[in-house]
């Protein structure tokens, strides 16, 4: 009786899993029970050979598994386009996986993983708050082009009377990234040895946060939270607990420090000096939804997402120069020719510097920072190819597939920027270049995020050369997974250009 029970047991599970749940949607890989395609997920991280396998048995539409959530996966740009362009609003909802958003912040709060009216309302508030701040005006390129003064009299004082020194590039950049996003959240950056120091550990904890993120283990508690005390499972959940604690801690110090700034000053400031200052006297005139810990989790999301995407570009700029040092002679030919050496690079030299540009576009592609996007849900019924979709499911614009497209970019793995430059020497509007992602939900701080990158790669590579410690030992190209993915440490040498 109880093989019996245990064999029925067995075919219904198999039945449900195999057949059952999959009957409706789009073809894709078989799910294992519980934990979905996260095996094929992770044997091959960061995950872009898996989409593309994907892709090509299945189709531009198909579906994957995470855990016991179907993700319908949209691979072709002209249907990411046809969906989450032309019909925006109703892709325009944000997956969680499980509970996330329940035990992670205790609703729905912050900017990245809402939606709906607190979504709309908070993205706009924030996109005027950098409006005012000058973001795509001049003011904006004044706070960048300060921090490049800091970044550039840390490297000269390493320099001394020397020509050449070896350095780890990541820090460098990395402070110089937060610090222009610290002066637009917070009013501050970080300048002091011991404000440096301070960032140096919150960097660790952020970057150990993103990765933490995307692991199975921690997602699957999301969606299987009592099984959180297992042995393995509890011991990785508590590691993330502490990174997120640790940055909530962080964010809430620093709308306690305006609050007291705010209360001491008798005379009220004519504008808001920062986003937090501006949120508090939005609060404070009552307006609908401006909580206290709805900015904590705002300032969260942007304060992580302003650092971590660029940053991580911009380190990733030397390392391909490093395997790649005639890119970098044709980068400073250019520079060399319309620049010169006498002056700072600024935002009206952008349409001159072809290849700059170029470089630029080539090594966001190659970088292709989110392997997995982040999740959208369909907020009605809908048909997705001949499929009916119900609300609530969740789908994805797979924009690292179309980034490593080889009918869109022949030879992708390859870096060439001269795929950005047409028989003219103009450079080409591609399309199909979306490391912003596309649509609503395309990222806030896409204005900010271009600006620094011009900025920040052209006057360093004006002023600097890179070059490796040991050309027969070249720096790692493999990238660390996590919400977005991160390069290894590495170190090299710099050389002063002039």
């Amino acid at each position: 009786m109880f093989l019996f029970l245990g064999l029925l047991f067995i075919l219904i599970v198999c039945f449900y899993n195999f057949y059952w749940k999959r009957r409706l949607l789009p073809p894709g890989p078989i799910p294992l029970p519980l934990i979905g395609n996260y095996l094929e997920l992770e044997a091959n991280p960061p995950g872009y050979n898996t989409f593309e396998k994907w892709r090509k048995k299945f189709g531009d539409i198909h579906t994957f598994w995470l855990a016991e959530t179907p993700v319908i996966s949209i691979n072709d740009f002209n249907l990411i386009k046809e969906y989450f362009i032309k019909d925006g609003e109703t892709f325009s909802g944000r997956m969680q996986v499980g509970r996330q958003l329940e035990l992670q912040r205790g609703g729905n709060y912050g900017v990245i993983f809402v939606d709906g009216e607190r979504w709309r309302e908070h993205r706009r508030f924030a996109l005027q708050v950098f409006r005012n701040f000058g973001m795509g005006r001049g003011l904006m390129e004044e706070k960048i082009q300060l921090e490049l003064s800091n970044m550039f009299d840390d490297i000269n004082e390493a320099f001394g009377n020397d020509k050449e020194i070896t350095l780890e590039p990541g820090p460098l950049l990395e402070i110089t990234v937060a610090n222009i996003i610290n002066q637009l959240l917070f009013g501050f950056g970080y300048h002091d040895k011991k404000e440096k120091e301070e960032f140096s550990k919150m960097k660790d904890i952020i970057s150990k946060h993103m990765r933490l993120a995307t692991w199975p283990s921690v997602n699957f508690i999301f969606s299987f939270y009592p099984l959180r005390h297992l042995p393995y499972l509890k011991q990785t959940i508590n590691e993330f607990w502490d990174t997120e604690l640790i940055i909530e801690d962080y964010c809430r110090k620093q709308i306690e420090a305006h609050k007291k700034m705010m209360k001491s000053s008798m005379e009220e400031k004519a504008e808001p000096q920062d986003y937090v200052e501006a949120y508090l006297r939005e609060a404070a005139n009552g307006k609908n939804d401006f909580s206290e810990k709805q900015l904590m989790y705002m300032l969260f999301d942007m304060w992580i997402a302003g650092q971590e995407t660029t940053a991580n570009t911009l380190v990733f700029s030397v390392l391909y120069l490093l395997h790649n040092p005639c890119v970098q002679d044709k980068l400073q030919t250019e520079l060399d020719t319309v620049i010169g050496f006498d002056r700072r690079i600024n935002l009206a030299d952008k349409n001159s510097l072809v290849y700059v540009n170029a470089f630029i576009n080539e090594v966001q592609r190659s970088v292709n920072l989110l392997p997995l996007n982040l999740l959208h849900k369909t907020l009605k019924d809908v048909e997705i190819g001949d499929y009916f979709i119900k609300k609530n499911t969740v789908v994805v614009p797979q924009i690292s597939v179309v980034m490593y497209d080889e009918k869109i970019f022949p030879e992708p793995n390859k870096f060439n920027p001269e795929r950005f430059i047409d028989a003219n020497g103009e450079l080409k509007k591609v399309e199909e270049l979306i490391p912003f992602s596309i649509g609503k939900r395309q990222c806030l701080g896409e204005s900010l995020a271009r600006m620094e990158l011009f900025l920040i790669v052209s006057n360093f590579y004006n002023l600097f050369k890179v070059s490796p410690i040991d050309p027969s030992n070249l720096p790692s190209l493999q990238k660390t997974p996590g919400v977005t993915i991160q390069p290894q440490q590495f170190s090299c040498n710099l050389i002063k250009r002039f």
